[in-house]
């Protein structure tokens, strides 16, 4: 039976950093929200882009664009990693324990992204989610380059 981590083994600090993001992805999408897709790139098909809408706009997409998103996708990488490697150090299966989670994040996504709101990024994690298991337990330098050349 699968059971919370206690909170005793959890890390504080990706937690943090956790809700850090979904704190910058928000601003990104309250102004995604209120305003016309293409107004999320060029905010003058919107609004007077000038005095504090430009400040604002310039602002929020100087800190936050992607880089929220960014922070978050290493989060969920590094998630996978540390969910992985306490599952083998118990002895227990890693792969059936991932692909569960990941096939259940794939259906919830598809729920939100196609019944609540089209912003959704839960199916494309899931869809990362499903390849990513295998690259794990690569050296650092490896997914380095990998990454590079993709």
């Amino acid at each position: 039976m699968r059971t919370p981590i206690s909170e005793h083994h959890r890390l504080s600090s990706m937690d943090t950093l956790r809700g850090f993001a979904l704190l910058g992805i928000l601003v990104m999408n309250i102004q995604s929200c209120a305003m016309i897709s293409a107004a999320y790139t060029f905010p003058n098909m919107h609004v007077d882009i000038s005095g504090v809408n430009l400040v604002i706009w310039t602002l929020s997409h100087v800190f936050a664009d992607l880089k929220f998103m960014a922070i978050f996708s290493m989060l969920f990488g590094a998630g996978v990693t540390l969910a992985t490697q306490r599952r083998d150090q118990a002895g227990q299966r890693t792969w059936s324990y991932h692909y569960s989670r990941t096939f259940w994040l794939l259906i919830f996504g598809m729920i939100h992204a196609y019944l609540i709101w089209y912003g959704d990024i839960l199916v494309t994690y899931a869809l990362c989610g499903f390849a990513v298991y295998w690259f794990r337990n690569l050296s650092a330098p490896t997914l380095f380059f990998i990454g590079g050349n993709f």
